[in-house]
């Protein structure tokens, strides 16, 4: 009995750390990630910004060839794509 406020509030805390931890939605932080063809030259990168993501390659000469639009990462499954029609990309 002596112990039971402090056991209670221990508890307590414990289940609001892990009620909060479950709820925060961690976005991951702006990045750009480089990809290379198969002959290991540069051929374009991912860039990665407040949660969306988007893919650019590069033409055989170094200037931006084209870039898709921007995707929701959450929402993107790989391997299952296949669904997007033309005017989504």
């Amino acid at each position: 009995m002596k112990y039971l406020f402090s056991i209670l509030s221990l508890i307590f805390f414990i289940i609001v750390i892990v009620v909060y931890s479950k709820n925060l939605d961690i976005k991951s932080e702006n990045s750009i990630s480089a990809y290379y063809n198969t002959n290991g030259a540069f051929a374009g990168f991912i860039q990665k910004k407040n949660g969306l993501i988007r893919a650019c390659e590069f033409s055989t000469n170094g200037t931006i060839l084209s870039c898709s639009k921007w995707f929701d990462e959450k929402f993107l499954k790989q391997g299952k794509n296949e669904g997007l029609s033309l005017e989504d990309i």
